[in-house]
């Protein structure tokens, strides 16, 4: 037997993946054997999420934006009042720490991750089974699980799904692998998707919109793997001719050489391992080049080019990508700047309407980010400050003609209640 934080059974290996008849699977890291097999990678939506965890040019947009919004600062606020309540308690606890691995800017970062990359994040909140109407109190551990090793089981039987006002109404359970097999209750696992949902309660990976930039990057990488690490058929070993024309049938090597020849060649000769980088014939041979070069295999802006493009996908500039030729400072801090605008900031904001639900806060209080410490935003909220001064300046001018301008001073007022 074996202990799992979820309770004490027997641990299996591998992840478990739903097949058509609901029968559960072995997992196999569909990416890695692959490679090994000699098959060609080309994207799936079942592998988006090994893919966005292999492939740098994938990883580093999705990277960039989990790694904004979890650095951000969630303050916990009254609804009403707009101050700032401190928590104290379970609360407290799991802020601190919702599981023994993770910090809070963990579960924001991972479920961001899933969420960008499967299209699917699934936060379990884990609770009593006895407890059907449970609160923050009823918390013991917040996880985020991973979206290729967790999957919707749908109810058998769904009478309209336009007419569904919960999720629960069409998904039955959430089977999912960590360290073995569990079966979770759908009320306790927030699930989101960024494109919908399908006919088998998933949503669709925003990769799929640039799938073709990821089948030329993996093509590339696929054909780098086979030079470096199995060096191709770098080229043809044939006899030379002994006299001034071709090889005739006679002069040919025979197979049986031949076959020791290249034994003899892949157990000394090669260029990674404990292998000759040159080789010495006793016969002579003629070399015919079959394999282009390391260099010739690049195709540099090509591959730049797959890159920008899938970080477009998701609003990240290509001044913010490494490459080879980096961007000024002054362009970088400009890309920066437009990116915790147009993209971060908003997905903050709407990460902490899914905290809300995840830690089942009362009605009265909401998670709310914290941009002050953000360098990005701090010339911005200055000239915001600049031109709220010089709007209070025109609004005293104005009272002072006689102008009624309490409603636009208790708009000033409510916007900085509090700070």
């Amino acid at each position: 037997m074996a202990w799992s934080i979820f309770g004490k059974k027997k641990a299996t290996s591998g992840f478990a993946e739903q097949m058509n008849d609901g029968a559960w699977l072995s997992y196999f890291n569909q990416f890695a054997s692959s490679l090994e097999n000699d098959k060609l990678v080309k994207y799936k939506q079942d592998i988006a999420y090994e893919l966005a965890l292999s492939v740098a040019e994938i990883y580093v947009p999705i990277d960039a934006i989990a790694d904004r919004c979890s650095s951000v600062t969630y303050d916990i606020v009254n609804k009403v009042s707009g101050e700032i309540y401190t928590p104290s308690g379970n609360l407290k606890r799991l802020i601190n720490n919702p599981n023994p691995f993770d910090r809070f800017s963990d579960i924001v970062y991972q479920s961001i991750f899933s969420e960008l990359a499967d299209g699917n994040s699934y936060v379990y909140s884990k609770t009593p089974d006895s407890i059907k109407n449970p609160t923050i109190d009823n918390i013991s551990n917040i996880w985020v699980l991973r979206p290729n090793q967790t999957q919707a089981i749908l109810k058998k039987e769904i009478s309209n799904p336009f007419l569904m006002k919960s999720i629960s109404e069409i998904i039955e359970k959430y089977k999912t692998y960590f360290m073995y097999e569990h079966d979770l209750e759908t009320r306790y696992v927030y699930h989101k998707t960024t494109l919908g949902i399908d006919s088998n309660g998933k949503g669709l990976s925003p990769l799929s919109a640039c799938q073709k930039n990821i089948n030329n990057l993996l093509a590339v990488y696929q054909a780098r793997y086979n030079v470096y690490a199995k060096n191709g058929t770098a080229g043809i070993l044939s006899k030379a001719p002994s006299g001034g024309g071709g090889a005739s049938l006679q002069e040919a090597i025979d197979p049986i050489t031949r076959d020791t020849m290249m034994k003899d060649l892949q157990d000394r000769q090669g260029l990674i391992g404990d292998k000759n980088f040159i080789g010495i014939s006793s016969v002579p041979v003629v070399f015919t080049k079959t394999l282009g070069t390391i260099k010739e295999l690049e195709p540099f802006e090509e591959t730049l080019e797959d890159a920008i493009k899938i970080a477009g996908i998701f609003g990240v500039n290509k001044e913010l990508i490494p490459k080879k030729d980096n961007a000024t400072f002054s362009n970088q801090m400009i890309a920066e700047k437009s990116f915790w605008q147009n993209v971060v900031k908003s997905m903050c904001e709407d990460k902490a309407i899914d905290l809300n639900k995840i830690f089942y806060l009362p009605e009265d209080l909401t998670f709310k980010p914290n941009f002050n410490g953000i360098e990005a935003l701090q010339e911005d909220k200055k000239s915001g400050y600049e031109a709220d001064s010089l709007m209070i300046d025109n609004i005293d001018k104005l009272k002072a003609g006689g102008r009624n301008m309490e409603k636009a001073l208790l708009i000033i007022e409510e916007k900085y209640n509090g700070k």
